[in-house]
């Protein structure tokens, strides 16, 4: 993670992936994410990122899989949590052009498939950052989830409580 820059001062717009996040193509989890070299190339080539006041955190879109940020999120977030944040949308850019609907309302936030497998991804390299449990059950922590669903998402993915 020292090799990447994060460049928190982008106005608002619209950007390449390696506009905002400087080398992150380096990085050993994306090849594994996206399984080729060639993948990985298309993903930074074609998808697009938009930085905007409206949204809080980060999201992908469903229909394009474009990567929404938000200013304030960019600008005031430790390195390490964007940078956590950023593989965990990546593995939804994959899933969206696998076809799956990221946001499929059949399942509760914590149970939906798609977030259980960005967030093993994004704790898995966690844990390679060397981040302890405890750490790491923090950064699951968002508001929208109540405290239970915190907790079985975090057992969801393996961090204990």
């Amino acid at each position: 993670m020292n090799q990447i820059k994060i460049n928190h001062d982008v106005e608002n717009g619209t950007y390449y992936i390696e506009e905002i996040f400087v080398n992150l193509k380096n990085t050993e989890i994306l090849l594994k994410i996206f399984e080729t070299r060639e993948n990985l190339d298309n993903v930074f080539e074609n998808i697009s990122v938009i930085v905007n006041e409206k949204t809080h955190y980060m999201h992908v879109q469903n229909d394009d899989a474009s990567i929404v940020i938000g200013r304030n999120h960019l600008r005031n977030s430790e390195k390490k949590i964007l940078y956590l944040d950023i593989i965990h949308e990546l593995v939804h850019v994959k899933q969206q052009r696998q076809g799956f609907d990221l946001y499929d309302e059949s399942y509760s936030y914590v149970d939906r498939p798609t977030e259980i497998e960005a967030y093993e991804i994004a704790v898995e390299e966690a844990r390679r950052l060397g981040m302890n449990d405890s750490e790491i059950f923090d950064y699951l922590r968002v508001e929208w989830i109540s405290d239970d669903e915190h907790k079985r998402l975090a057992s969801r993915v393996g961090v204990l409580v």
